[in-house]
């Protein structure tokens, strides 16, 4: 991932010998200083340009000569100016970054709304509450990982582990078409090419099969007695189950090997044609705690081949470090609160080492010791978190925030409850309920530990989505 930053200026501000003179305990960082406290914060992202003033022709100059291309700028404007057409006509993405009180301004800094271009603002001068510097900070870092995370779908390839391609059984439903299927999933497999330039990469189900059958005993055996070490207890699964459940990990990342995939979704127990009766007596277990160490590991996966699921995992594991958590949406307005509920989600909640508690169960509503095995995964309480989904057909993006709360004050054996993974959301679950769209969005949202409503904004400015903001 490389940006280009070009500065407008020296960074100083005018009248700045004098203001030097009289204040001269104040800091004011320069051109090179700003950036290496920005590389501080962006350590996956190449930067390329100078830290000296230039002016435009410069800055084509520059680009001209990169090898490769850069995957988007970084502009820092000058006193009495904004972006420069020039680079706006380029049409890559720019993060341009106001420096306010440097001048008076003859050329107003504005939105640049319809235009891949996020904003943010950096006084010369720093604030005199070092906090509110330093969200400045992070906030050019954050929009400069948007843009990575963007540059880094380009070329992207999806496995696809299916019998009825390109998009799988479980969505769209049939409420979710304008027309039938044909014509949704042609303006599916379109959008993801148009704004992605990724493909769906489509192999069959039996191809995952053999792979199970075929992984490395000693390998699988390993991977299992590793998460039976690092689980807080197990219930309803047994040592063979979980082995069984290692294989299909092993399985799922030789495929994605083989097939040149960043990301992956399959079927539920190969349905259809079998279902989980004859998925068992053959072996072949559920997705659950495949997908939760694939996630934890940094893989966008996803089970029920849930791809509008899987791209917002992508996209928000290069935003924000984490995949979250997939699950059935439910919306109760009485109790306020908004509930997340499936058999997978990562063991790192957090872009850090905190890892969240688990227990092996077996997957409910089914015969225990049988199915494979999936991790419930206890979930932080009191933390905020951001439930989005892309719908790639309608090109929007779901977006909501609200707090985890405790499942076992609202409902009794809250853990025995539907998804072995889930989290209750206190958020305003009314509004949510009146203007949720189930049509474009479907019945499945992912739920990430941290507030990223303006990522996911930022992100929808980039590639041109519209976002529908349901809690407000």
């Amino acid at each position: 991932m490389k940006i280009h930053a070009a500065f407008f200026s020296e960074g100083q501000p005018i009248g700045f010998d004098a203001y030097k003179r009289y204040h001269p305990h104040v800091q004011i960082p320069d051109n090179k200083a700003v950036l290496d406290a920005i590389r501080d914060r962006t350590e996956e992202i190449e930067f390329s340009g100078r830290t000296d003033s230039v002016d435009v022709n410069d800055v084509l100059q520059d680009l001209d000569k990169a090898t490769p291309e850069p995957d988007g700028l970084l502009v820092f404007t000058a006193p009495y100016g904004t972006v420069p057409d020039d680079l706006i006509k380029l049409g890559m993405p720019i993060v341009a970054v106001n420096r306010l009180l440097t001048g008076c301004a003859t050329q107003n800094f504005y939105p640049f709304k319809d235009k891949p271009i996020l904003t943010s603002v950096l006084p010369a001068h720093c604030d005199k509450d070092p906090a509110v510097y330093e969200h400045r900070m992070a906030d050019i870092a954050d929009k400069l990982k948007t843009v990575s995370a963007f540059a880094r779908m380009k070329n992207a390839r999806i496995l696809v582990v299916t019998d009825k391609p390109p998009l799988g059984a479980f969505e769209p439903s049939k409420h979710q078409f304008e027309s039938d299927r044909k014509e949704y999933e042609d303006t599916y497999v379109q959008n993801v090419k148009q704004v992605f330039d990724a493909e769906l990469v489509n192999i069959p189900q039996e191809t995952l099969f053999e792979k199970i059958q075929s992984a490395d005993e000693d390998q699988a055996t390993q991977i299992a007695e590793r998460w039976l070490r690092e689980a807080i207890g197990m219930r309803g699964t047994n040592r063979s189950e979980v082995i069984n459940s290692a294989k299909l990990y092993l399985a799922m990342k030789e495929l994605m090997q083989e097939n040149r995939c960043n990301a992956i979704t399959t079927e539920g127990f190969g349905w259809p044609p079998l279902g989980y009766k004859a998925a068992a007596e053959r072996n072949i277990p559920s997705q659950g705690i495949a997908t939760s160490q694939l996630l934890t590991d940094g893989v966008p996966s996803a089970s029920e081949t849930l791809i509008d699921c899987l791209i917002t995992q992508q996209l928000a594991l290069y935003m924000t470090g984490s995949g979250g958590l997939l699950g059935d949406y439910n919306i109760d307005p009485l109790n306020k609160t908004a509930v997340v509920c499936h058999c997978e989600g990562t063991f790192k909640p957090y872009n850090d080492n905190r890892r969240s508690p688990y227990v092996l169960r077996n997957l409910p509503f089914f015969p225990e010791k049988t199915g494979g095995t999936c991790a419930e995964v206890h979930y932080p309480i009191g933390e905020t978190v951001t439930l989005a989904k892309i719908s790639m057909y309608k090109k929007k993006i779901s977006l909501s925030t609200g707090t985890t709360v405790s499942g076992e004050e609202l409902f009794p054996y809250w853990n025995d409850i539907l998804g072995r993974n889930k989290i209750a959301v206190r958020t305003d679950a009314e509004k949510l309920f009146e203007n949720v769209d189930w049509k474009t969005f479907g019945h499945h949202r992912v739920a990430f530990f941290g507030d990223f409503r303006q990522q996911f904004k930022d992100l929808a400015k980039l590639i041109g989505f519209d976002i529908v903001e349901k809690d407000r």
